[in-house]
């Protein structure tokens, strides 16, 4: 299934590139390049229907250039390798206030939200661990060198139940099968994961039987947010969302998002902005996910300033106001 997947998201590039490369006047028209994850992703195929809409309805030439991931984006914003960057709100946040891996801040702006990426500790199943305090003696997985978040996430979670670095072992995994591997074969007893709530990894996980959510009370929660950076927003997932999943449970979220630097310019950024949200039904035809891509969605628990391009948008069709107007302000003043 993959690898179909894979092909038909390669099929869709080539066929869209190919199109426009034959349009008359083409090349006398403006030019994006927008950063994606990895070629097959979900990520990865919302760039190619972002890039058919800028086409179609923006008459800007827009090509997809799969980076890697959320930080890969951001190094690519600055680099100017891309113009236009697609990644998680973490990323962008880390980005703009310059924190690590970045040296410095960078302005970037935001266009548009979309949907939800978790991050939350998933336990095995048998492994004994029905509390915080269970983890000590196990094996986690809380490091992923691309996802810095999953560290900080471990780390609070750690510190709110006064559990030593040293009481356990944490390893590192490079994706998200590793992960999976280790949970069904036993050789980690939890982990700190980035899931979705239609990601397939983690709904084959809940309906083999082979993990549960941590569950902590409310508070405690609410604590762990509190101690970590603000990128995240809270999310419930409703009892018997996933298969084998019959309490409801909270979790770190953080928007996926399209983003560019300051110096684009407004023109460019208001056409952006408008093929894509302002065809928000041919646009959700494109990917289930590009359904979460809608301006109610793009408007609430920003974590960058928008872009002034993006900004006009939203104004001309009446969903931007003086609240916004303050929200701004105070991304901006950061």
């Amino acid at each position: 299934m993959r690898r179909i997947t894979i092909l038909r998201a390669c099929i869709v590039a080539l066929a869209l590139t190919a199109a426009y490369a034959g349009a008359p006047g083409a090349l006398a028209q403006e030019a994006v390049r927008i950063g994606t994850s990895a070629v097959g992703s979900s990520l990865y195929v919302v760039g190619i229907g972002m890039s058919k809409m800028i086409q179609e309805k923006a008459g800007i030439n827009s090509n997809i250039e799969p980076l890697g991931g959320s930080h890969a984006n951001m190094f690519g914003l600055e680099r100017k390798n891309i113009e236009l960057a697609i990644a998680n709100s973490g990323a962008a946040y880390d980005r703009y206030m310059g924190i690590a891996p970045f040296k410095s801040r960078y302005p970037i702006r935001l266009l548009a939200q979309g949907q939800s990426s978790f991050r939350w500790m998933l336990v095995r199943k048998g492994s004994g661990i029905s509390k915080p305090e269970d983890l000590v003696g196990k094996t986690i997985a809380a490091n992923r060198k691309p996802l810095p978040e999953v560290a900080l996430v471990a780390s609070a979670l750690l510190k709110e139940f006064g559990i030593a670095k040293n009481r356990l072992r944490i390893v590192s995994t490079a994706d998200l099968e590793a992960e999976n591997r280790g949970l069904r074969t036993g050789t980690i007893s939890a982990a700190v994961m980035p899931f979705s709530l239609s990601q397939p990894v983690t709904v084959k996980l809940f309906s083999d039987g082979v993990v549960e959510p941590l569950i902590i009370s409310r508070d405690r929660f609410d604590a762990i947010k509190s101690a970590l950076p603000d990128i995240f927003y809270t999310q419930v997932i409703r009892a018997n969302h996933y298969k084998n999943q019959p309490e409801a449970f909270p979790v770190l979220a953080m928007k996926i998002l399209l983003a560019a630097g300051a110096s684009l310019s407004e023109d460019a950024v208001y056409k952006v902005t408008k093929a894509i949200m302002g065809h928000h039904d041919e646009f959700a035809k494109i990917h289930a996910s590009a359904r979460a891509w809608t301006v109610k969605n793009t408007l609430a628990e920003p974590k960058i300033p928008f872009h002034p391009g993006a900004i006009r948008y939203y104004k001309e069709i009446g969903a931007w106001n003086a609240e916004m107007d303050a929200v701004q302000n105070r991304l901006l003043a950061r």
